[in-house]
């Protein structure tokens, strides 16, 4: 269903919203936008074209989270995985394709993390279409796009002094129900935007038989090359929306077993207790950042596993782009089989 809000009535709807529910939207903090939650005076920040630093997944995932505490007497009490409904409003769209993509991870059949359930369970997503893409962002060559649904409960589609709003769930249908239906030529008008966007933004590399090239060439000295200028920092892989990475670990003067988010681009992650690093150097740990988007994503649930959201791009401290990293990966040789 296709409605219209005014955005001088956007203030009102977020306010009414927070009698039912904690209303996280992104606002400015230290010259970057966060998602936080709303509260008297807020003042959204979506004058950018681009997402917010820390991507909406902390939301779900915090960075450092207690999962047990431990009892005076050797015992300990497990931290409860309510939590009271939310409501994430202006998230993108790759940021909300990006958590379908962790639900693969945290909830599959035998194991589901309960922390991670609650969460998504207690949620309503509300995504804001870029109608402006960023220049780093490439979601429409990874298969995903500005206007996406993956994700959410609704999307809206900036119009200048409106937004459409289009709801895709119940939840999302329940949030807006004083809302006035859209007209056909509104309902028009934000196709032709939707579309523009999508056609405004250039593939950025080939991905058909980009997969095979990373696989067939995983002892290539193309590694090396692109891994010169790495520093290790992590920040693609903290800033990246489909990174899951944690560590588990037991704070004794706390009295908590706490999950922090780690990474493999970390030379401790892949330390194994007998010593041995299968990932010794930044050769190897930047290959596994890239096979893994880009191949063992697709083994494991055919999808690439990045959504384009372009953060690794924008905050490299060293400039490394991943775009033209993957450029140069699909001119790599191909293995030839011979009969």
């Amino acid at each position: 269903m296709n409605l219209i809000l005014k955005k001088d009535h956007l203030n009102h709807l977020l306010n009414a919203w927070r009698q039912e529910y904690e209303v996280y939207a992104p606002q400015s903090l230290q010259n970057f936008t966060h998602f936080l939650p709303l509260q008297d005076g807020f003042e959204l920040a979506f004058d950018k074209a681009h997402n917010t630093r820390i991507p909406p997944k902390a939301l779900f995932l915090p960075t450092s989270e207690a999962l047990l505490k431990f009892t005076r007497f050797g015992g300990y009490e497990e931290v409860p995985s309510e939590t009271a409904p939310r409501l994430i409003f202006g998230i993108r769209p790759c940021d909300a394709h990006a958590m379908t993509m962790l639900d693969t991870v945290f909830e599959q059949e035998r194991y589901t993390d309960p922390l991670w359930k609650a969460r998504r369970e207690a949620t309503v997503v509300v995504g804001l279409g870029c109608h402006e893409p960023c220049q780093t962002g490439f979601c429409t060559t990874v298969g995903s796009g500005p206007f996406n649904h993956a994700g959410l409960d609704a999307i809206l589609t900036d119009l200048g002094e409106i937004f459409l709003v289009e709801t895709l769930t119940e939840k999302g249908e329940h949030l807006f129900t004083q809302l006035e239906t859209a007209s056909e030529d509104q309902s028009m008008h934000a196709s032709e935007v939707q579309q523009a966007a999508a056609a405004s933004m250039p593939i950025a590399f080939e991905t058909e038989g980009l997969k095979q090239k990373l696989d067939q060439n995983f002892a290539s000295p193309y590694w090396e090359e692109v891994s010169r200028s790495c520093l290790g920092c992590g920040v693609c892989t903290f800033l990246c929306p489909t990174c899951f990475c944690f560590d588990i670990v037991d704070e004794a003067q706390r009295g908590e077993r706490v999950r922090n988010w780690d990474t493999c681009m970390f030379r401790t992650y892949s330390l194994e207790a007998s010593g041995h690093n299968p990932r010794p150097s930044r050769v190897e740990r930047t290959r596994q950042r890239l096979s893994h988007k880009y191949s063992y994503w697709l083994d494991q649930i055919n999808q690439i596993g990045c959504t384009g959201c372009g953060r690794c791009v924008r905050y490299c401290p060293v400039g490394l782009d991943i775009r033209a990293m993957l450029r140069k990966a699909h001119q790599l040789p191909s293995e030839v089989l011979h009969a």
